[in-house]
């Protein structure tokens, strides 16, 4: 795929990267492309920009499944984050668990993403305007404000990819949200969570007592959307054994996740 950035004005009046990877046709061609937006974009593609210098290497994974006739073509946009206050932007509550805190601006970021930042976009590359080929993922608190946007922009996005949502911070309102807003018929879901969510990654040690949040969060995320019309046939759902709260691990279901967007069957 091609790179090149691109820079935006976010909600907030600044200027704001946006990573973009197009197909290696698309200055030959006239089509429009499937898109998948994607958050967090500073830990996408270059090493040297990532928060520990590891990638999801989403735009590889695409590539080499092109390659083998296993997905189609695609856009993929990575909007960066907002660096310190990141939780401020993705938290769609307020909220102050542990050591971690949030204004709750996410309700604005969601707002101004899908009214005016998709948009935007859509003028600057030839993006598919159909729900259909629009697709949106993130991990973490990404990951929580991709369902938030999943669940209050329902029809704009048909599949959502949420790694080691972090829901459990705002638990209350988000299923509450799910509840009383969701309306999941026709939305697919790739879910992924591991089993060591929290890990020390100097020592190794586990605190699997922190890690069980992030099970017990996920499966209740995925109870209460089958509840509101979500279908089990619809979601691929991952516990992964071992893996932790990274880049690194969301990077080993790359192929699986661009594989299952495109419709094929995953890898095993």
């Amino acid at each position: 795929m091609k790179r090149e950035d691109t820079v935006v004005t976010m909600q907030d009046g600044k200027p704001r990267k946006v990573r973009v990877a197009l197909p290696e046709d698309y200055d030959e061609s006239d089509r429009d492309y499937p898109v998948l937006f994607m958050f967090d974009g500073q830990n996408l593609f270059d090493e040297e920009d990532s928060f520990a210098g590891t990638v999801w290497g989403v735009d590889r994974a695409l590539d080499h499944l092109i390659r083998e006739g296993k997905a189609e073509p695609m856009i993929i946009v990575g909007i960066d984050n907002k660096g310190e206050e990141r939780l401020d932007e993705y938290g769609p509550w307020a909220f102050q668990v542990e050591r971690y805190t949030s204004r709750g601006e996410g309700k604005d970021f969601a707002r101004y993403f899908v009214e005016h930042l998709i948009p935007e976009l859509e003028r600057r590359y030839r993006l598919s305007c159909s729900p259909m080929d629009r697709y949106l993922a993130g991990s973490s608190m990404g990951g929580l404000i991709t369902a938030f946007i999943g669940t209050r922009y329902r029809g704009v996005f048909s599949s959502l990819g949420i790694f080691s949502i972090s829901s459990w911070v705002s638990e209350k309102e988000f299923l509450r949200m799910i509840k009383e807003e969701g309306d999941f018929s026709k939305t697919r879901f790739f879910i992924q969570v591991g089993t060591e969510e929290v890990r020390d990654e100097q020592s190794g040690k586990v605190d699997y007592e922190g890690s069980q949040k992030y099970i017990e969060s996920t499966l209740d995320f995925i109870r209460s959307l089958a509840a509101s019309g979500g279908r089990i046939s619809d979601m691929s759902i991952h516990i992964g054994a071992g893996k932790t709260h990274n880049e690194a691990a969301w990077s080993s279901y790359m192929h699986d996740f661009i594989q299952w967007l495109s419709g094929g069957e995953q890898e095993e």
